[in-house]
């Protein structure tokens, strides 16, 4: 009896430590992949045929009071997620060690992630409003008086000089699979233009990771603006002769980007 009420003395013990080892993981490991964040909020029924459909393979899971977790492996990604149920809807997805799917990790740590493509059959749309501040450069008219060194006086003069100007704006940006645009406001555009569809311009070598959003567009032949956001904080910055800088946020109001 007295070896029992030892064994139970230990059990908060042990239970501290895995939630002290818990919280100790790399924030990496807690974070959700980008396949499968449209899924957090979706009714478990559905979200396990997307799951499957994405090459995510049910490996066990276990059964709380009121919610439970399941755990998913993606051979061809080498990722592996822990997924919380709770009320019939997919509650949390994260990212977890391999070893919590019975796979093995050489380094010890959480699984590299290897962002989808075409391959593996999902195309990730992204809807962003991003607001900010900015400058162009543009014409502006000045008048005045100057001193003539030949005839020796102030004399009047006028013309046409290039400055830059400051505004504060918003842009859109539209990203669906392979193919982006963006719809800059109107203060960004220059008179002079490459065509358009309603305002949007095509984002060319765009590349959208885990972490970052990169691109560039062309609003004309000497003006083409180099684009990067950070999804980790929604930063996002446009490098050009038009240059931007802001925040932004999702046109997909139930989640972030």
């Amino acid at each position: 009896m007295q070896m029992n009420r030892k064994r139970i003395r230990k059990i908060p013990a042990l239970a501290a430590a895995c939630a002290l080892a818990w919280l100790s993981m790399p924030a990496l490991a807690q974070s959700t992949p980008t396949d499968v964040r449209d899924l957090v909020g979706a009714r478990a029924a559905g979200a396990e045929s997307q799951l499957l459909a994405r090459g995510y393979v049910s490996v066990g899971g276990s059964q709380g009071e009121d919610r439970k977790w399941t755990y998913w492996w993606n051979e061809q990604r080498g990722v592996c997620l822990s997924v919380t149920t709770r009320e019939g809807r997919y509650d949390a997805i994260v990212a977890t060690p391999a070893p919590d799917c019975r796979q093995s990790d050489a380094r010890g740590g959480a699984p590299e992630f290897r962002d989808p493509g075409p391959q593996d059959g999902y195309r990730e749309h992204i809807a962003l409003v991003c607001y900010g501040e900015g400058h162009k450069l543009g014409n502006e008219l000045k008048s005045g008086y100057e001193y003539d060194t030949d005839k020796r006086k102030y004399v009047a003069r006028s013309g046409v000089e290039l400055k830059k100007q400051d505004y504060d704006t918003s842009l859109t940006i539209d990203i669906n699979g392979e193919r982006g645009r963006i719809r800059p406001a109107k203060e960004m555009v220059p008179p002079i233009h490459a065509d358009n569809e309603d305002g949007w311009f095509p984002i060319t070598d765009l590349n959208v990771s885990r972490d970052f959003i990169r691109g560039a567009f062309k609003l004309n032949n000497f003006n083409q603006p180099k684009i990067t956001i950070d999804r980790r904080n929604g930063h996002i910055a446009l490098d050009g002769m038009s240059k931007f800088s802001g925040t932004c946020d999702s046109l997909d109001r139930d989640r972030k980007f």
